[in-house]
């Protein structure tokens, strides 16, 4: 889980407060508002959509507070409990962190009021590889970004939430293809809101192939292969799901030429705003009922996306 799970900059750059202020919330994780795990009042995400018909849902991230980084050299994977709760995702991880934030969603799983882990139904949801797509290159970084390198990442956190998770229903988002996000917001004065210089652009400066002469098109290499990955380790789970564990795959083909500028956070571009993060917990929900079969393989923006409400006779697909 990354710093889009964490919510990273999804309020980005209010102008209208003083410049230290603004520039000092521009920069928190908005953990309360993460389409996957937020939980805050009124907001639309996946946790509050099962709050729904689950009022005594547990686990879910609140609130905001300032952004923990980790990468791979230093990922000291500080977390705030009371705010994170359940919430391990870490600003600036790679996939080869997983291992980091299992240590804490583990730990932590056990010590939250109301959870009884051996028979409450968990669903862990894992969406990851933007970093890993912006860092392939970078030198020393190819290795541990490769398309075999990811999947053995995401495979091994799978499989020790299967060893160490009773009763739990593992959610693999595809990667987005982020290299599509550099031409949408080229040149966009929203993206640079204290200046008029293009080259502060956020997005070309946290993502090294989105500035590296054939970047871009590493990155749509990787996002294939990466999404192939995470689809055969569904197809491999197909084969081992029980009545205590399963995986399910979403697609997130994302068409991000369709996104009107307001979806990323003005802070950088680079990660969703408000808008995106609405929009992302509508698609993931809906695809949530869809058989593999009948999963959308792209996804347009549309600002009148609706929530799907399940009835009586829906589950979770599994297939």
């Amino acid at each position: 889980m990354l710093s889009i799970t964490a919510g990273f900059g999804i309020l980005g750059l209010n102008l209208s407060q003083p410049p230290l202020v603004a520039a000092f919330n521009a920069f928190n994780e908005y953990r309360g508002l993460s389409y996957g795990i937020g939980g805050d009042e009124g907001a639309l995400t996946v946790p509050n959509y099962i709050k729904h018909y689950q009022p005594n849902l547990k686990g879910y991230s609140v609130g905001d507070h300032i952004g923990l980084y980790c990468s791979v050299s230093s990922c000291p994977g500080r977390y705030i409990p009371e705010k994170d709760q359940l919430n391990a995702a870490l600003s600036g991880s790679l996939s080869i962190n997983l291992q980091h934030q299992l240590d804490y969603l583990l730990s932590e799983m056990k010590v939250i009021p109301g959870i009884d882990v051996q028979n409450d139904w968990k669903m862990i949801n894992i969406q990851i590889g933007s970093n890993d797509m912006c860092s392939a290159c970078e030198s020393g970084y190819e290795n541990i970004t490769s398309p075999d390198a990811f999947a053995s990442h995401i495979d091994a956190a799978v499989e020790r939430i299967r060893a160490n998770v009773p009763r739990v229903l593992v959610n693999l988002i595809g990667a987005f293809n982020v290299s599509q996000l550099f031409p949408v917001t080229a040149g966009q004065a929203y993206c640079r809101p204290q200046n008029n210089d293009p080259s502060t652009v956020g997005n070309v400066q946290e993502c090294t192939c989105g500035s590296t002469p054939g970047g871009l098109d590493k990155m749509d290499e990787l996002a294939v292969e990466y999404n192939k990955r995470l689809y055969a380790i569904y197809e491999k789970h197909q084969q081992t799901k029980s009545d205590n564990f399963t995986v399910v795959y979403q697609h997130s083909n994302l068409n991000m030429t369709s996104f009107p500028i307001e979806f990323f956070s003005n802070i950088d571009c680079f990660h969703p705003g408000l808008i995106g993060h609405q929009w992302v917990s509508k698609i993931i929900w809906n695809q949530l009922f869809s058989p593999q079969s009948l999963k959308p393989s792209v996804f347009n923006f549309d600002a009148n996306e609706t929530v799907y409400c399940p009835t009586d006779s829906d589950r979770i697909a599994t297939n």
